[in-house]
């Protein structure tokens, strides 16, 4: 077991420091705060909902209400090109502000946003269904400016010119030639298909995408994340660089939808992922009922943060890391918990989540702000009842270990 545990460990840290996944998993959390930004307008615009007293918005003020959350959600795409090149070129130590527009510049191009016959830019492929083609022009642009630099392929200055002037004629042939290609693959893909690369790229990922929709890729999912952070590797941040991709492309789907006034039509976005993780406050608690000082201690240090949604005083006091007897239900929880969130999505019981709202938002309110369903709630209530009778019999026995250990330094 020892073996296998070590393996697993190495395994997920390779993966968190991959650099191409660490890259794509650091560009995709800048896009969150985005998300949240956009999604309180959402939220302004869901207060006759919320609250039947206040008189429905006229179109015009619903539109300009909804305005940043449009501006900031039709972005993803180009914020995440600019993101992941930034976090990869900084990792080979590269001119991060080169590799960032050079990337962005591509991504343009690729995406074929650019009408010139109207002169304006097409949205459709800038935010969130164009994030997969950020993540791969991202990637290829830093690594062909990479390759280049290496060869030492650049426009060579006199020592004397100062290195800021320099820095901006080397980048002519790296931008220069990401440039071309995107603007090359672009017009292969339309005059080969018709459709720009986004759409092609959507094509091949959709089974991926419809795949991601099923209970058993959610529960594996969180199954995965709870089992690293047992053996000291943060779940989250390993497996981000896929989970976030897939997570946000829904996420901004459902908002549209939503800001359409349609129903939210994705299961697994970054709202219904977070929506599981009801056990945090019911842990402490149950510390709190313990016999043993220790346990007791630590559920009182750890229930505030632990009702902000703030698990780490958990994972590392009680200490769930290392600590089968922990690890066990808080994968188990996840588990369940993501099952129950997904089929009560999947059989209509509360809405599906389209808004995003900061995960630190106590629960349930969390629940019921992301869907706008109150029945939301009774979802949140199924799953602490669950995770309450998952964690109770293993927090008694190790209330008894504890409660040993204590006697023992005592006597």
């Amino acid at each position: 077991m020892n073996k296998f545990t070590e393996k697993l460990a190495a395994i997920g840290s390779k993966m968190a420091n991959q650099c191409h996944l660490q890259a794509v998993s650091y560009g995709m959390m800048i896009i969150m705060p985005l998300t949240i930004f956009g999604s309180i307008f959402q939220l302004i615009s869901a207060l006759p909902d919320i609250f039947p007293f206040i008189p429905k918005y006229s179109k015009a003020v619903s539109s300009a209400i909804l305005m940043p959350y449009n501006l900031a959600f039709g972005i993803f795409g180009i914020i995440a090109s600019v993101a992941i090149a930034y976090f990869l070129a900084r990792g080979y130590k590269m001119n991060v502000l080169n590799a960032a527009v050079t990337s962005m510049l591509s991504f343009l191009l690729v995406s074929g946003a650019y009408d010139p016959a109207k002169n304006t830019f097409d949205g459709t492929f800038l935010g969130s269904a164009g994030i997969f083609v950020a993540i791969v022009v991202s990637l290829i642009s830093v690594e062909i400016t990479r390759f280049l630099d290496v060869h030492n392929i650049k426009i060579k200055m006199p020592d004397s010119i100062p290195p800021v002037v320099a820095d901006s004629f080397n980048g002519i042939i790296t931008l220069s030639a990401n440039a071309l290609l995107a603007y090359a693959v672009m017009m292969i893909c339309k005059s080969t298909t018709g459709q720009p690369l986004p759409a092609l790229i959507q094509q091949v990922l959709a089974p991926a995408l419809t795949a991601s929709e099923s209970i058993w890729f959610c529960m594996f999912v969180q199954g995965m994340i709870a089992l690293l952070t047992c053996i000291g590797v943060h779940g989250f941040n390993t497996l981000s660089g896929i989970i976030l991709p897939l997570a946000l492309a829904n996420q901004g789907i459902n908002a549209a939808c939503y800001a359409a006034g349609k129903p939210a039509t994705q299961l697994f976005t970054l709202s219904s992922f977070q929506m599981t993780g009801c056990f945090y406050w019911i842990v402490p608690v149950l510390f709190l009922l313990c016999k043993s000082e220790r346990l007791k201690a630590v559920g009182k240090v750890s229930i505030i943060p632990a009702i902000f949604n703030i698990n780490e005083p958990i994972q590392y006091g009680a200490p769930l890391v290392f600590n089968p007897l922990l690890a066990i239900p808080f994968v188990i929880a996840n588990m369940v918990n993501a099952g129950i969130v997904w089929a009560s999505m999947y059989f209509g019981f509360c809405n599906k989540a389209a808004i995003m709202v900061s995960a630190n938002i106590p629960m349930p309110i969390f629940q019921y702000l992301v869907t706008l369903d109150w029945r939301s709630i009774i979802v949140f209530l199924v799953m602490a009842v669950v995770s309450y009778l998952v964690f109770k019999p293993f927090v008694s026995a190790y209330d008894k270990e504890c409660l040993k250990e204590q006697k023992e330094a005592n006597a």
